[in-house]
């Protein structure tokens, strides 16, 4: 035997650990009792998902409804002893066991702190109050009351700011000596099995909760700088005093010893101009938060509503909170918004959920097993009511106590699209310029239907990586096979891509984050240094330039990879989720070795910026204004912007021109006098020299030409 499970009023279900013979299961071999004592009938016994004969799956009938949770069931299976029946789907009943305005986790005030838990399976509830984070010292243990709807709450008096709490739980298959983290928990202490109580408003720093960040009117209006704070700062050259932390990101005024204007860290990122950074997980995920020479990601998460004290520059205590905040106002006073890289797809075995509700907060196979969508062992089942809640209740915890802009959502298909399209009506009347995008794809098999892939985003408001456009720059995202930079390639690609993907998958350009590199396969420098191995390092960067070219001109959010600008390598690794700092460091002296790519990336940002063509809202507004022209090589492409009756732009044309070739190209121009806005060598809003008749564009290069 594997499990009997409640899985509706009516039903309940038996897995055996193999195929048994259909004939010989019928009611009699079957006796269900309640917990107080009554015999129930099984009326009848359906296989499920059989072959031939044969099946490990039964589901049984009965005539009236069960009594959970006020009754409890124990199934007698013959031959095989007496099993408890644990409740499993019949707690998505969201009229027995939902309730979307409860207030779950620990509030505090200096009177009581008010404790509450979704526990529908469990027949007692308590909450461990200590002084300690662990042990069995000075713990004190008060009873929660059940409250209906699967929910179990006390108040308890007193002033508890800085005891550290747990919940414990009897019933079922729940360990009554377990100390179990809420999963609402706002300040988790590394592995211990407590949670400190915080006074939230106590952990602000000065002006913070008053601050505020402007955002932007559109998706196609950011320019988007993912980091991961550790790589940003801990390379011995960075400058930073406060190396791989939180605070090393409020650290203004860092520059290369040998070349003082050469900015670095949060002065580089506030230089380039980008409108927001896109920081990797910080929720708490599984790690030593005291052992300073690991390395992580950050992608099995634990406990989402807490800040991973990794970062933090005590792993003890709420230095965690203040110095996150610190962070993210920082980059707010200085006109960047904050998105969250969040990974609700999954969890690593430690997390609270399993422990809580045994079979609810995951998907499961019919034999009874986790699903693996995620490909890391399991996959949060967002359709789950109580589940939902939380994605929900956590996200707004974050942009109201937080303040963050925006979230990226990792593995975002297996997240299912009615909860995605819940989320962002929730966090738009909080933050009307919140930005929501994601991966439109899982990673392995999942009982998923509703995905939230590239078809079903269009047009939602949340947008989607473009991996389409990503590959025709300059091809998959490990290997050798090239795209456009390298050999004048994915032609057909390019130009979808530079029409934001409306006829290729996106219904406006606000659905598609354009991007070439991230944290994830190689870097582009890696897969140039891959896929065109006999070339120059001065041809690498004329690629480097060209794909760049490419993100900034094309209709869409543009999504950058810190380091990209600089060349940035990780010496070939593909997946350096664990590897140690000197792959994954960002080398601040490429930001001279790669001026020539730094200053180009920076200057198109700038051209970006000052011209609303390049950031066109609709699919309608794309189609009218861009035209293709014939171009004079098959490895070229020409098209033009028309800027007539476009609010803020000062240009009445634009013209881009990109050479994928090996040879310099001359290309013929349309009658007038063109300013240069963007060369093979230089980029920015302001002209570099004019042009009539005709213009050569040197070979991987290309042109931007304006007529005002």
């Amino acid at each position: 035997m594997r499990s009997v499970t409640l899985d509706a009023w009516k039903h309940l279900t038996v897995r055996f650990s193999h195929r048994l013979p259909v004939a010989d299961w019928h009611p009699q071999r079957f006796q269900l009792r309640s917990s107080v004592g009554e015999l129930i009938p099984i009326q009848a016994v359906h296989p499920f998902k059989h072959r031939g004969d044969q099946c490990a799956v039964y589901s049984l009938e009965v005539e009236h409804p069960f009594e959970f949770p006020k009754k409890r069931y124990t199934l007698g299976v013959d031959g095989f002893g007496e099993h408890r029946c644990r409740p499993d789907f019949i707690l998505r009943d969201p009229e027995h066991f939902y309730d979307g305005h409860a207030r779950l986790g620990a509030r505090y005030s200096c009177e009581a702190t008010e404790f509450a838990v979704f526990a529908p399976s469990a027949t007692e509830v308590r909450v461990a109050l200590s002084k300690a984070a662990d042990g069995d010292q000075d713990t004190k243990e008060y009873a929660l009351t059940f409250v209906g709807k699967g929910i179990w709450s006390a108040s308890i008096s007193g002033d508890w700011q800085g005891f550290y709490y747990a919940f414990k739980l009897t019933g079922g298959d729940l360990d009554p000596n377990r100390e179990v983290i809420d999963p609402y928990a706002v300040c988790t202490q590394g592995r211990k099995p407590r949670s400190l109580i915080v006074d939230l408003p106590s952990t602000d720093p000065p002006g913070y909760r008053n601050h505020q960040f402007a955002g932007v009117e559109s998706p196609v209006d950011a320019i988007i700088y993912e980091l991961h704070i550790r790589d940003l700062t801990i390379a011995p050259n960075s400058g930073v005093q406060q190396k791989g932390k939180y605070l090393g990101l409020t650290e203004m005024a860092t520059h290369l010893d040998s070349d003082a204007p050469v900015s670095k860290a949060f002065a580089h990122i506030k230089d380039m101009g980008v409108t927001h950074v896109q920081i990797m997980p910080v929720q708490d995920f599984d790690n030593d938060e005291t052992d300073g020479d690991s390395y992580n990601w950050g992608y099995m998460p634990l406990h989402f509503n807490s800040p991973d004290g990794w970062y933090a520059s005590d792993a003890m205590g709420p230095s965690r909170i203040t110095e996150l905040k610190s962070a993210i106002q920082t980059f707010h006073e200085n006109g960047i918004g904050v998105i969250l890289d969040v990974v609700y797809n999954h969890t690593a075995a430690g997390a609270s959920f399993e422990n809580l509700v045994p079979g609810y907060y995951f998907r499961m196979t019919p034999a009874g097993n986790f699903s693996n969508g995620s490909g890391c062992g399991n996959e949060f089942d967002s359709e789950a009511p109580m589940a939902r809640k939380f994605l929900l209740d956590s996200l707004k915890f974050w942009v109201r106590e937080y303040k963050v802009d925006g979230f990226r959502f990792d593995l975002m298909g297996l997240i299912d699209f009615e909860t995605m399209k819940q989320i962002r009506e929730e966090l738009v009347k909080i933050n009307p310029h919140m930005l929501l995008y994601g991966e439109p794809w899982v990673a392995a098999a999942t009982p998923l239907k509703q995905k939230t892939d590239k078809r079903a985003i269009r047009g939602s408001g949340i947008g989607a990586f473009n991996d389409h456009f990503r590959d025709a720059i300059k091809g998959r995202g490990d290997g050798d096979d090239p795209g456009f930079v390298q050999t004048g390639g994915s032609v057909d690609g390019i130009v979808k891509g530079l029409m934001g993907s409306i006829h290729d998958w996106a219904h406006d350009p606000s659905d598609s984050i354009n991007y070439f590199e991230a944290h994830d396969n190689l870097t582009c420098w890696d897969k140039l240094l891959l896929s065109a191995p006999d070339v120059s390092e001065d041809e690498r960067c004329r690629m480097m330039r060209l794909a760049a070219l490419i993100l900034m001109t094309a209709q869409g959010c543009p999504f950058l990879h810190c380091g990209q600008e600089m060349c940035r390598t990780k010496g070939g690794d593909h997946n350096s989720y664990n590897s140690p700092d000197d792959v994954n460091e960002v080398d601040w002296s490429r930001k001279i070795s790669f001026a020539s790519v730094w200053e180009y990336t920076r200057g198109l940002i700038a051209l970006r910026k000052a011209h609303p063509l390049f950031r066109l809202r609709t699919r309608a507004e794309v189609e009218k204004r861009i035209h293709f022209a014939e171009p004079p090589r098959l490895d070229c492409i020409v098209y033009q912007i028309d800027g007539r009756g476009v609010e803020n732009e000062s240009a009445r044309n634009f013209w881009v021109l990109l050479n994928g070739s090996a040879h310099d190209t001359e290309f013929g121009l349309v009658e007038g006098r063109w300013n240069v806005l963007v060369d093979d060598i230089r980029s920015g809003a302001e002209p570099l020299r004019a042009v009539e008749t005709s213009v050569t564009v040197p070979h991987r290069s290309g042109i931007v030409l304006a007529l005002d």
